[in-house]
């Protein structure tokens, strides 16, 4: 008889093991978390890295193996199988340690388990496997060892451990479809789990298990694991296969186990699990929210937010190194103030508290991380904060381009919109009088007067010649001394609108200004 079984959680370990090892429950939350600097490695395809396997571990219930005498690779994925004899033990837990003993960490998750006809097997996989030291140790004591604790002395077991490159280093992203099967005969047997679907350039992980030491035919579009076929007395005959197809498609690997060869019926195991290669490493930044236009001082909001993507355009969420920004294009010598290094979160930084302290217009920022190309934000515009002012005056301008008569009275000391109104009659231009007057005052700034004072522009719309609305900006400076005095110069004023009137900032002929602050 056979049966699909799944795994039992144990919630303490056995207490005697060979080697003291640092072992948890095997859903316990403990477990390894690699670095950002592991998830921005290139991708690549993936490629078998180093395998090993042993079978005659006998009487035990820790069944263990070495890579020895070459580590595998940081960064890689690790397969373990373990075979063993029985059906009544069960895997407590899978764990990490070098030869002398030191903990390494790696967490081994569950992805198959099958028994049949008093023998077990099960499959655990690791991704992105951190925490020793890469090479060659003749001497053993720090070669990678993977082993896994039973809950009961067994009679008989195995290990069957391999490595690959290129895995995606997030396990549920990584682990693909998966499936097992069992089943008996007593003439040349198929033995397969069933066919399971591989993504482009995924893994293809086959293993199989026999209770009979008979001849086998391997998977005619898989490549044998050199430490695959393995064979005892007891648990008699294993095979491991891989392939990794660049289009990906089906996979159903099937071993043809002669079990005509013995006079009794023979029973196999098979599992298969695909794994998924890492995806296209972060390439580039990009600003996926741009900066908006604001006053001096005042944060830039909605929050920048900085994006490391792929060649393809699309968001690298394994990304979560620091991005950096600066400014890049400073036209009025501003100083960019909030934090500026910020650690992407799923691929993307993001910058809640910039401000900048000087108005300007046509500012850019600029984002920097290792290793990527940088990014260069849309242009953008800092004003003049907004002031809480009175502003009011009349008078005359005599512009070279013709007499301009005004009269304006603003309050910005609520709104926008503000209360205010302005006229102007303009004697320029193709027509011989142009009427403005004032509908919307949205926008209200100080600044100071080079010439001693103060400045206040406003924005808003017009009327121009009781006809169309218009977008406009007057300004008018206040030289600070009473009445119509010089003092400094005269006070101020002028007036553009779109696509008719600009008379630049010009000296009163007659009136004045006055600020209320």
């Amino acid at each position: 008889m056979s049966k699909r079984t799944t795994f039992d959680v144990v919630a303490s370990l056995l207490a005697a093991t060979l080697l003291p090892v640092a072992c948890r429950d095997s859903v316990s939350p403990d477990r390894f978390s690699p670095t950002a600097a592991a998830f921005a490695t290139a991708a690549s395809p993936i490629a078998l890295d180093q395998q090993n396997g042993t079978l005659n571990e006998t009487n035990r219930a820790l069944l263990r193996k070495g890579f020895n005498p070459t580590n595998p690779r940081l960064g890689t994925a690790i397969v373990a199988t373990f075979f063993w004899l029985g059906t009544t033990a069960t895997v407590i837990d899978v764990t990490d340690v070098l030869a002398d003993g030191t903990p390494v960490g790696n967490r081994y998750e569950p992805v198959e388990y099958i028994v049949g006809d008093g023998i077990s097997m099960a499959t655990f996989v690791a991704t992105n496997v951190q925490n020793f030291p890469e090479g060659t140790f003749p001497d053993g004591f720090r070669t990678l060892v993977v082993q896994a604790t039973l809950s009961d002395v067994v009679v008989d077991g195995g290990v069957m451990i391999s490595s690959y490159s290129g895995v995606d280093p997030v396990f549920p992203d990584a682990l693909g479809e998966h499936r097992s099967d069992a089943g008996s005969g007593s003439t040349q047997t198929i033995a397969h789990p069933g066919a399971i679907a591989l993504n482009a350039g995924a893994l293809g992980y086959g293993v199989t298990l026999s209770n009979r030491r008979v001849d086998l035919i391997t998977p005619p579009d898989f490549t044998t694991l050199t430490v695959g076929p393995m064979e005892d007395g007891f648990l008699r005959k294993t095979d491991g296969e891989y392939t990794v197809r660049a289009s990906g498609g089906s996979a159903d690997p099937q071993w043809t186990w002669s079990f005509d060869q013995n006079p009794e019926p023979g029973t196999w195991l098979a599992s298969v699990l695909a794994l998924n290669p890492a995806p296209p490493p972060a390439t580039h930044l990009v600003f996926t929210v741009q900066p908006s236009n604001t006053t001096a001082g005042g944060t830039i909001s909605p929050a920048v937010q900085v994006a490391a993507q792929d060649d393809a355009g699309n968001t690298v969420v394994g990304f979560g190194a620091d991005i950096t920004i600066a400014l890049g294009n400073n036209p009025a010598g501003g100083t960019l103030s909030g934090t500026k290094i910020v650690t992407a979160v799923n691929g993307v930084a993001t910058f809640s508290d910039l401000s900048i302290d000087r108005a300007g217009n046509g500012y850019t920022l600029v984002a920097t991380a290792t290793g990527l190309t940088g990014a260069t934000s849309a242009p953008f515009n800092i004003a003049a904060p907004q002031v809480r002012v009175d502003v009011s005056g009349g008078g005359r301008i005599d512009p070279a381009i013709g007499k301009t008569t005004f009269g304006f009275d603003v309050d910005s000391r609520s709104g926008p919109p503000f209360q205010g109104d302005m006229q102007v009659v303009y004697h320029g231009g193709t027509s011989p009088m142009t009427r403005i007057h004032s509908v919307v005052i949205d926008g209200v700034t100080s600044s100071p007067d080079p010439r001693g004072g103060v400045c206040i522009t406003w924005t808003g719309s017009a009327r121009v010649n009781n006809g169309d609305q218009h977008r406009f900006t007057a300004t008018a400076c206040d030289n600070g001394q009473p009445g119509s005095s010089h003092g400094a110069g005269p006070d101020r004023f002028g007036i553009s609108v779109d696509g008719s009137v600009n008379t630049g900032l010009t000296d009163l002929k007659g009136g004045n200004t006055q600020v209320r602050q």
